[in-house]
């Protein structure tokens, strides 16, 4: 069975790019077992010592789930023109490991704009060696405007380019 884990870049629990994600999941396919991680919180901050010599337990498992994962799906905010740094925080305890090497990565930016922010994310990814496909990503720009106050895709573009989407991580 194919897997996907999904991580959520955004700090809050209530996000668009979580509603996004969980938009998505329902999409795909019973066939594919899909992880949602939405707990960039909890992480400890990156320290580039411990992350060779004893990296906390949380990141082992992290750094295994994502190794095991047939594909990486990222949806993501743009924080003052940025990647958060929750996320980059996440990558940056992946850096001194081989996880992301060849392995298939869908990104989503849903923001405000997010063109910066998406941008960064493919060259932190691409520079952790993971397989970037233009198919398997999406910026979602105006994000706020697409959704109802419950979360909800009302905006008819959003949701054909996510069945797109889904289409594309099933393939994949």
């Amino acid at each position: 069975m194919k897997t996907i884990f999904a991580i959520v870049g955004s700090a809050s629990a209530h996000s668009s790019n979580h509603h996004i994600v969980s938009h998505l999941q329902q999409e795909i396919s019973a066939n594919i077992h899909f992880t949602l991680f939405d707990r960039l919180k909890e992480l400890p901050h990156f320290d580039p010592e411990e992350s060779q010599t004893h990296p906390p337990i949380e990141i082992i498992a992290l750094r295994q789930v994502i190794n095991d994962a047939d594909l990486v799906l990222i949806s993501s905010p743009e924080y003052i023109f940025s990647v958060p740094s929750g996320l980059k925080n996440l990558l940056e305890w992946c850096a001194a490991t081989t996880v992301f090497t060849d392995k298939p990565v869908s990104i989503i930016t849903a923001a405000a704009q997010g063109e910066t922010a998406h941008i960064e994310l493919q060259r932190i990814l691409q520079g952790l060696g993971a397989q970037i496909d233009e198919k398997r990503n999406l910026l979602i720009q105006g994000v706020k405007g697409k959704l109802d106050a419950t979360g909800a895709i009302w905006d008819e573009q959003l949701n054909l380019e996510l069945e797109k989407l889904a289409t594309q991580l099933k393939e994949d």
